[in-house]
């Protein structure tokens, strides 16, 4: 056997494969050894009839699949020992005179190889947005932890400062309950209600139809309440059917240290200054989420904006028309490509940076992964001091299940790819409140439309 490499350019080559006989014949011969042991034939015990029969019948086959297991095990091998970085798969060029008997036949494969490009970070200056919680976000908290703790005491109707329980079901145009829409039922404050006038008067029974961007003064709550993305919180437009369940309005509690101590615990905030800064914080803290996710996207544009290198393009379109599940023409096939060609780059890009950095993900980064989000898990549900022993088991439960191992390895690299991001890039640090921050997310997104 003989391999070689013809290469074409930094990003295309062609490897050359030439076997004789030897290289396969023995695979063959045990091969149809194997078929008559096993071969059940009319007028012949198992495994007796004549090789003459068998390999009549079955030689060809054979063969034609001993061949293909040699050429992929030598061209697998050739890729590994000369280091070959290849996207897709190599494609076999057309053999036309394929014939067992021939004393050798060679075959081509071509391959589309991955381009070598250098990624430096510290070039990137990317904005990060720092969103500050307001006076008012915080007078809001306030004012709801003094209801949370205050007198409860049942109303006839919805009443200025009070609050009621609805359930909240999204509709059609016609009033009709949408099979698999939104469904839920929570306690509404009515200070938190956008157009609260629809609400107030209101009895249990009654029914309020409404927008769900009309519903609440903060968009956000629909986040929360709904349990939508930040993003979905905004584009999502349905139409919701309220019914009011129960009334009821609470006096506010008068701040003291009994509320402080309900909710931080034990003298951990002991005045009301210290009870607003510890509120700054959370809601600070909450907001993070969605400043880190706007530098990651924005460091994401940046790499595919100035990280330039060429893909084996017409090798990649050929590849995804030998690959479609039906026929396509060059002309779907190329534009397949062209819907791909950003991924593939960010890809590659994404692939350096982790190399780079030396990031890898090996087993027990991911058991302690799932560990902790496990924690996190159980903590939503008051259930904080799980043993180890009781964790360990649901831990190597969910280690079985590869869809678990496959989303839990992504994340823990978008993770470390985060923790680089952070580290290496230069932030232009912004500080604005949230009403501002939407506003840029917004245009942005009009803009992205309007390309």
């Amino acid at each position: 056997m003989n391999v070689t490499q013809n290469k074409i350019d930094d990003l295309n080559t062609i490897v050359k494969i030439t076997i004789k006989p030897e290289d396969y014949k023995p695979n063959v011969e045990k091969s149809l050894n194997d078929y008559r042991k096993k071969l059940n034939m009319p007028g012949f015990r198992k495994g007796k009839a004549p090789m003459s029969i068998v390999k009549k019948q079955y030689e060809g086959a054979v063969t034609f699949e001993e061949i293909n297991k040699v050429l992929n095990d030598a061209l697998s091998n050739f890729i590994s020992e000369n280091k070959l970085s290849i996207l897709g798969q190599p494609l076999p060029k057309t053999n036309n005179d394929f014939d067992a008997n021939a004393k050798e036949m060679t075959f081509e494969f071509e391959l589309g190889l991955a381009p070598e490009f250098k990624v430096d970070l510290s070039k990137a200056k990317i904005p990060y947005y720092k969103i500050e919680a307001t006076n008012k976000e915080i007078d809001d908290t306030v004012a709801r932890i003094q209801t949370q703790f205050g007198e409860i005491k049942d109303a006839d109707q919805i009443e200025e400062g009070g609050n009621f329980v609805g359930e909240v079901n999204e509709i059609d145009m016609e009033g009709n309950i949408v099979e698999g829409g939104k469904n839920t039922t929570f306690t509404f404050l009515v200070d938190d209600l956008k157009n609260k006038e629809d609400f107030l008067g209101k009895k249990i029974g009654d029914i309020v139809k409404i927008n769900a961007q009309d519903l609440f003064n903060d968009v956000h709550q629909l986040q929360h309440f709904l349990g939508l993305s930040h993003e979905e919180a905004h584009q999502f437009n349905a139409e919701l059917k309220i019914t009011i369940e129960k009334t009821s309005i609470k006096t506010k509690a008068e701040l003291n240290q009994d509320i402080f101590d309900k909710v931080y615990g034990k003298d951990k905030v002991t005045s009301e200054e210290e009870l607003r800064s510890k509120i700054k914080e959370e809601i600070e803290n909450y907001y993070k989420k969605e400043s880190d996710t706007k530098f990651m996207n924005d460091s994401v544009e940046w790499l595919l904006d100035n990280i330039k290198f060429d893909l084996p393009s017409e090798f990649l379109t050929k590849f995804i028309k030998s690959k479609a599940k039906e026929p396509i023409s060059d002309e779907e096939a190329t534009t397949e490509y062209e819907k791909s060609a950003k991924a593939l780059r960010y890809q590659l890009i994404e692939g350096q940076i982790l190399s780079d950095n030396n990031v890898s993900v090996q087993y027990n980064d991911l058991v302690e992964f799932t560990k902790n989000q496990m924690k996190q898990q159980f903590a939503m549900y008051g259930y904080v001091d799980i043993p180890d022993t009781e964790l360990d088991k649901y831990v190597a439960n969910a280690m079985k299940n590869e869809e678990h191992v496959r989303q839990s390895s992504g994340n823990l690299l978008q993770q470390e790819l985060f923790k680089i991001f952070d580290t290496k890039i230069q932030k232009k640090e912004k500080t604005l409140t949230l009403e501002k921050f939407d506003e840029i997310l917004k245009k942005e997104s009009e803009e992205k439309k309007d390309k």
